[in-house]
């Protein structure tokens, strides 16, 4: 089976806030289930301008607490650094 989160990582490295919209093509998920999962604290975001943005750093984070994908994928050095930051403030 082709793994598509490794397609989209590329994508979301580049782009530190992504919108809901975004976020459910990228994940293949109704933009109801990531309402939920910003509701739930597995991902976060804020509100600009009457406008939810997603962080993409904790929807890496997110992917790599379910296993989806591996810390090695990640090329982005301040990617690496700001998930391995948020996971230990997580501690």
């Amino acid at each position: 089976m082709e793994n598509k989160f490794e397609e989209k990582i590329p994508g979301l490295e580049s782009y530190r806030w992504i919108s809901v919209e975004e976020t459910s093509k990228e994940l293949e998920i109704s933009k109801r289930t990531v309402f939920q999962y910003l509701k739930d604290g597995r991902i976060k975001g804020t509100k600009y301008k009457n406008q939810r943005l997603i962080d993409s750093v904790s929807i890496l984070g997110f992917l790599l607490e379910k296993k989806v994908i591996e810390f090695n994928k990640i090329n982005s050095p301040e990617m690496r650094r700001q998930i391995e930051l948020d996971q230990f403030n997580n501690i």
